[in-house]
């Protein structure tokens, strides 16, 4: 962003501005040097911005959308990193440059500051110092605005790592689970000594390894970010009595302990991401792995052409289908009680709709609640009736092995 520009009684500036000085240290670059970097790091206009990117990339894998390395989502995610990280490397020159000009200013105040102690020396100086001093506080505060705009893209970076993360282990997973699904649709029959089972097995115990990797990590981070609360609090109440300057100082201290705990909590958020990954493709594989069981079961049983266990057992499947059926019922009554809870929400927050206060922040958290308490319930119908359809493609299978059907 550019600096604004000095106010003044119309004269010329003593020293250059801050943006006067970034583009003058540029221009004594290598013109060809220069040329090549900006042709290198030329942004693209972005039609979208991260938080949009990554939202679509979480309704596509919650619809159960098949996403890959491959995909043209994970190559649009892994294109838009790495032009953040361009973005950033042209803000690190920028910051690069303004530091040069900025160590000329100081080296000018320092100079100045000795000649105002000398006879006549203020009357001198005066004007000067004061352009002085304000070029170095547009230098700084430009130096700030950098360092945030930095800050921003390296949490967007980590964002979009997470979500590219997201899409290669959901391809692992969904990539099995379809060959495998393909393969028992298709009426094969697969041994226990296939390599999928050994895929499924290797898989398996990656995400619990990751799942458990973590689960220290999260205890340390819980307990620093207690740790680092109890510190600002303290800080907060030795801010009370001090003189201004000392109070400044204090509180430039407690930004800084608030700022780490921000930090902790976006770390904690991330291992509780791996976390929550690892659960919900565990339990996709540990479905499939009991379809798995559950087919070759099948397959001996209709081996053994005994008419009578396989009616017994087509029996048994009909009882858990009307299990299934009455879990299902149960937990759509559920939902809709908690839908109607949202709306409910909804209505409260509208009413008050121009109000930030603790009442608001609390009844937004307590809708998000009811919404993703609907997603999860979502998925989990989606798994029931997963199981449903095995149950009555198992009735097929073994009705077409009894002689009388």
């Amino acid at each position: 962003a550019a600096l604004m520009s000095r106010r003044g009684c119309g004269c010329q500036p003593l020293w250059p501005s801050a943006s006067e000085a970034l583009k003058e240290a540029k221009a004594d670059s290598n013109a060809l040097d220069s040329t090549k970097q900006r042709s290198l790091r030329r942004r693209e206009h972005r039609w979208m911005s991260v938080t949009d990117m990554v939202t679509e990339v979480e309704q596509a894998l919650v619809k159960g959308e098949r996403l890959d390395r491959e995909s043209e989502a994970y190559i649009n995610l892994k294109h838009e990193a790495a032009r953040i990280r361009l973005d950033n490397d042209e803000i690190t020159a920028q910051v690069h440059e303004l530091k040069k000009a900025r160590r000329s200013y100081v080296a000018q105040e320092d100079e100045i500051t000795a000649k105002l102690h000398e006879d006549g020396g203020f009357a001198l100086n005066e004007a000067t110092m004061t352009d002085v001093l304000q070029r170095l506080r547009e230098v700084d505060l430009q130096l700030a605005a950098f360092r945030n705009q930095q800050q921003q893209n390296i949490r967007d970076v980590g964002h979009l790592k997470r979500t590219m993360y997201r899409i290669e282990k959901q391809g692992e997973v969904t990539s099995l689970v379809d060959q495998i699904d393909g393969t028992l649709r298709m009426g094969e029959s697969l041994v226990e000594d296939h390599p999928v089972f050994a895929e499924l097995s290797e898989l398996l115990h990656g995400l619990r390894t990751d799942f458990h990797k973590v689960a220290p990590k999260v205890t340390s981070y819980q307990e620093n970010i207690h740790s680092l609360t109890t510190i600002a609090q303290t800080t907060a109440l030795d801010i009370q009595g001090k003189s201004s300057r000392e109070a400044d100082d204090a509180r430039m201290t407690l930004v800084s302990h608030l700022q780490h705990g921000k930090r902790m909590l976006a770390q904690l958020s991330r291992l509780s991401d791996i976390q929550m990954l690892s659960a919900q493709k565990v339990g996709m594989l540990a479905r499939t792995q009991s379809q798995l069981q559950r087919h070759m079961q099948i397959q001996d049983l209709i081996h053994t052409a005994n008419s009578g266990k396989i009616a017994a057992k087509i029996t048994s499947l009909h009882e858990d289908i009307s299990s299934l059926r009455s879990t299902i019922r149960d937990l759509e009554a559920s939902m809709d009680s908690r839908s109607k809870e949202s709306l409910t929400i909804i209505a409260k927050l509208r009413s008050l709709k121009d109000v930030a206060s603790a009442e608001t922040h609390k009844l937004r958290e307590e809708l998000i609640a009811v919404i993703h308490e609907e997603e999860q319930g979502k998925a989990r119908l989606a798994a029931l009736r997963g199981e449903k359809l095995q149950n009555i493609r198992f009735i097929a299978m073994l009705r077409a092995a009894l002689p009388d059907y």
